[in-house]
């Protein structure tokens, strides 16, 4: 039991060393390890660009984009080398009226609803192991079918086989888009903006990542959007991210690349590439990146999803 417990407890204790992304964590628990498989091709960059049932991750804002109900569930292992995985599951819909732009170019619902849940689980020697889960609902509400404003409501919770290492809290995530021009949008994100997280013998805050998007669609004949975000933490950029998406068959294929750029702790480039394929309200993405940090590697995720 003795051997068993230090060895969970080292993998504790390497957690926020292997799986830091940049954004907030609190002693290596409930970290932001991105969503579904195209947002993570985009490079992290999905404040603008995702706009389905996953937007309650990125950015709830665009939830309103629901016009229909949508579900999608996605899964990765974050940690080579360890009986892990990480599985996120989401649902969203549009309720009341939809409002329609005068190029009739935007549909968006006047308020949107979803849910989101996930589950990271590390399976170790003789059984021990470490899980974190949340549990998150979202709302948005549309002023008009060109600017939108959101939130996220999380309650989090870790529990391992280390007596006294588990932890639990909650904490709110807000969210504003705008269009500024036919093919330019705007947004900002701030997650943990309120936070508190209670470890058995003390209680903490998460720091505040605030997100900054831009993005162009609709570019080389409709086929191509792009978008960039800027991630700050404490007043400094802490990374930023640039994604971009070609329709390679119009509402069948898509292709996306992109980089997530760390500017501060163990700065690097994290290239990504995914492709999607839909049919009609079902839809299949893949996502792979490679970490030029030996200990993370090659990275894989796969998200299935349908649009009712």
């Amino acid at each position: 039991m003795a051997g068993r417990s230090v060895i969970t407890a080292a993998i504790l204790l390497l957690l926020p060393c292997t799986l830091m992304a940049g954004d907030g964590s609190q002693g290596g628990t409930f970290l932001p390890l991105g969503w579904d498989a195209r947002g993570q091709a985009l490079g992290g960059a999905g404040t603008i660009l995702i706009r389905d049932e996953a937007a309650a991750y990125w950015n709830p804002a665009n939830l309103v984009f629901m016009t229909s109900p949508g579900v999608g569930i996605g899964t990765t292992r974050p940690i080579p080398g360890v009986d892990n995985l990480y599985t996120v599951a989401s649902f969203a819909t549009g309720l009341l009226d939809t409002r329609t732009s005068v190029d009739g170019a935007i549909e968006v619902r006047r308020l949107a609803v979803g849910i989101t849940m996930s589950h990271l689980g590390l399976k170790l020697a003789e059984g021990s192991g470490w899980n974190e889960g949340t549990v998150g609902f979202s709302a948005a509400i549309s002023f008009n079918p060109y600017t939108f404003i959101g939130a996220s409501l999380r309650a989090m919770k870790s529990w391992s086989s280390v007596d006294d290492a588990g932890a639990w809290g909650s904490a709110l995530d807000i969210a504003f888009i705008t269009r500024l021009s036919r093919r330019m949008w705007i947004a900002a994100t701030v997650k943990d903006v309120w936070s508190k997280v209670h470890y058995p013998q003390s209680s903490w805050e998460i720091d505040p990542t605030i997100t900054l998007a831009a993005s162009l669609e609709g570019l080389v004949n409709d086929r191509f959007s792009a978008e960039l975000d800027l991630i700050l933490r404490e007043g400094e950029m802490n990374s930023y991210r640039l994604g971009g998406e070609l329709a390679l068959i119009r509402h069948i294929l898509w292709l996306q690349a992109g980089a997530d750029v760390r500017t501060v702790n163990n700065a690097r480039t994290i290239p990504w590439f995914g492709v999607t394929a839909g049919l009609g309200g079902a839809r299949l993405a893949l996502a792979f990146g490679f970490d030029p940090e030996e200990n993370l590697g090659r990275k894989t995720r796969v998200t299935a999803a349908y649009r009712f």
